[in-house]
């Protein structure tokens, strides 16, 4: 890529940026036909330089990164409470399976297990 290229590379993610607010660095790097690791080193210079803000996010279960405007701090709080509390509502989603869902044991008969014993009277007493 070159000096002209990366140039004009920065005025689109800051045209892009300008216009819709916040983008997931995944979309942007695919919405402008880049390969990840030169949207990686673009991001990280206009970042450096005080334009934009990266901000780590867990999205379907994989790491990228929100790139934000620096003038849109605000923004970027409301989003990570609002991603707390997904996060929060998914592990009370996971603590109400029964432990046979993460088992590992592969001679356990649910008959006799003790492990699904106490989550079964526990459930029952959350019930009552």
């Amino acid at each position: 890529m070159t000096d002209f290229q990366i140039t004009d590379t920065r005025e689109e993610i800051l045209k892009i940026l300008e216009e819709r607010g916040a983008v997931l660095q995944k979309d942007l790097w695919k919405e402008l036909n880049i390969d990840s690791s030169k949207c990686s080193r673009i991001l990280r210079k206009l970042e450096k330089e005080g334009l934009i803000r990266r901000v780590e996010v867990v999205v379907d279960g994989v790491k990228t990164f929100k790139i934000i405007p620096a003038g849109a701090e605000e923004e970027v709080e409301e989003e990570e409470e609002l991603d707390l509390k997904a996060v929060l509502s998914r592990m009370e989603e996971v603590a109400r399976l029964p432990p046979c869902f993460a088992c590992i044991e592969t001679d356990c008969e649910a008959e006799k297990c003790l492990k699904l014993e106490v989550w079964f009277l526990g459930r029952c007493r959350m019930l009552s």
